[in-house]
């Protein structure tokens, strides 16, 4: 009698794209909307096979994030489009006993598990940490929270906005001097917390590759968002003085400022050292003049000129188109940027030249674009991205990978406990 190979075994992963550097490793995830499910694209970049449970009824809100108030209109499912490609959905209510039961042999198969549910909701819902350790001793558990997976506000409902972005500090030391707090984008904290929790389930891999065993490993919105502010948060913890918040025509350096060319695009000027960059900059603004100008030439004298200088700056800027700045910055070494609008950044040619847009051909809106996640490996293809998975587009496939039969999974069916395509 000949053995089987480990596909044909029940429960058995599939083999993901050949040669792909995650390649035969399988994420369970169960979460929602964009922070979690945005490491679990990553994943599924490399080569991971990614199973997604979904409650029954609608599944993740992300789904339908483009429907609510505020955000671009489209049929696409542009944010689910992003953070769900590549995986595969199961829809379970994890509320049933039966469906605990059936997450479990799927994550007995399993080498990652990878939530952002509070820890009263895995306990209710059967899938802590002990509890999983026990259904698989080599399980890597991630869990991605808001506030953190302990303390005393772990159990507080968080998003990006108040825990990356407003709790961290983020938001206070970046405000300007008049106060006002404009709007934050969808996921701009949660895809770079994303990133980290990427990194620490590819940790927690490494260490069970060492040692044998799986372990748990976890990130949150406010220590990401902590560590992005970490620089001003250090100068506090050692007791450094911090100056008062200045009017614009007050700064202590003129070349961190934004400046309005005559075709109406604003540049960012990034000039660290102001001294030794000074020369190439006045030859840069055309303003050899400057060079040698006492008000001027040395960061005390522009310091106490400021509002003279900035002014001065104004003026010469508003004669000259981006085009021509963006050339005279280039040819002079200046640090800057053009201030990019999406218009501007879908036809960037350096961000395609770094491969962040790919092809995805979908079966109902055709070929698409999509943003790529910020990580390249020397020698390592991604895969090539696939549509998001239907609700529960998966869930009969993936039971009977499981070993369950026919009258095993209409049963469950019934009761309500899966649903999808069966």
């Amino acid at each position: 009698m000949t053995s089987s190979s480990p596909v044909d075994q029940p429960g058995a992963r599939q083999p993901g794209p050949e040669g792909a550097l995650l390649e035969g490793v399988r994420v369970v995830e169960l979460a929602t909307i964009v922070m979690a499910p945005s490491a679990c694209a990553m994943l599924s970049d490399f080569g991971a096979e990614v199973i997604k449970i979904e409650a029954p009824g609608r599944g993740d809100l992300y789904r339908y994030f483009q429907d609510l108030p505020g955000m671009p209109d489209s049929e696409i499912p542009y944010c689910f489009l992003l953070d769900g490609r590549n995986k595969k959905s199961v829809v379970i209510d994890l509320k049933q006993e039966s469906g605990q039961a059936v997450a479990h042999r799927l994550i007995e198969t399993a080498d990652v598990f990878l939530t952002n549910c509070h820890n009263s909701v895995l306990d209710d819902l059967g899938m802590t940490w002990d509890r999983l350790r026990e259904v698989n001793p080599r399980l890597i558990f991630a869990h991605g929270t808001g506030y953190g997976h302990t303390g005393p506000e772990a159990e507080k409902p968080g998003y990006d906005q108040v825990c990356y972005w407003t709790r961290s500090g983020l938001v206070a030391t970046f405000t300007p001097v008049d106060g006002h707090l404009g709007p934050l984008g969808c996921g701009t904290g949660d895809h770079p917390t994303g990133v980290t929790l990427f990194s620490a389930v590819l940790a927690g891999l490494l260490k069970r590759e060492r040692t044998g065993v799986g372990s748990y490993v976890t990130t949150s919105l406010l220590a990401a968002g902590a560590w992005a502010n970490a620089c001003a948060i250090q100068a506090k913890l050692v007791g450094a003085e911090f100056h008062e918040k200045r009017p614009r025509e007050h700064t202590m350096n003129f070349g961190q400022l934004y400046y309005r060319t005559c075709d109406d695009r604003l540049i960012k000027l990034s000039i660290v050292e102001q001294d030794r960059d000074w020369e190439r900059f006045c030859l840069a603004l055309d303003r050899a003049d400057l060079i040698a100008d006492e008000r001027f030439c040395t960061t005390p004298e522009r310091i106490e000129n400021m509002p003279e200088f900035v002014a001065l700056l104004d003026a010469d800027f508003a004669k000259r188109d981006f085009a021509e700045w963006s050339e005279r910055f280039t040819r002079y070494e200046i640090a800057y940027s053009l201030v990019s609008n999406l218009d501007d950044i879908v036809a960037d040619e350096q961000l395609e030249a770094i491969g962040m847009f790919r092809d995805l051909d979908h079966p109902e809106y055709g070929r698409l674009r999509t943003v790529d996640s910020p990580v390249l490996i020397e020698g390592e293809d991604k895969v090539k991205p696939q549509p998001a998975p239907e609700l529960g587009e998966h869930t009969g496939d993936l039971l009977r990978e499981l070993g369950l039969d026919a009258a095993e999974i209409e049963g469950l069916a019934d009761r309500g406990v899966i649903s999808g395509r069966i």
